[in-house]
């Protein structure tokens, strides 16, 4: 009578062990498994996020989202990679600026059009 009602449990637990082990249900992320050889252009790019093992991934590396949403993955080691970083972040900290102060978005060119009042 006792092995009935320890047979159901056993296997609820041994259920809850795998699924666990299996990560369902956890927050796991998608890593990077390599880096991309192709040069990055700057033009493309919207941002960037590092990727390493203190996120739960095994490869150390540099997520670039493009401004279609794709993501690119890149070597930290690279000079040219690190470089686009710098310069993202220098741009970024411009933006930040230039909002603080009022600045105008639209720079350079001819003013924006206003519309014509009808009389």
């Amino acid at each position: 009578m006792a092995l009935r009602l320890l047979l159901p449990l056993l296997l609820l637990a041994a259920t809850l062990l795998i699924a666990q082990a299996q990560g369902i249900g956890s927050s796991a992320t998608d890593c990077c498994l390599k880096h991309s050889r192709k040069a990055i252009s700057s033009n493309w790019v919207k941002s960037y996020s590092l990727q390493g093992p203190e996120s739960g991934c095994v490869l150390r590396a540099v997520v670039f989202t493009t401004k279609k949403n794709k993501k690119i993955c890149a070597s930290p080691t690279d000079l040219a990679v690190q470089k686009l970083m710098q310069n993202m972040d220098k741009k970024a900290k411009n933006d930040k600026k230039d909002k603080k102060k009022g600045h105008n978005p639209r720079t350079g060119g001819r003013p924006k059009r206003q519309k014509r009042q009808r009389v």
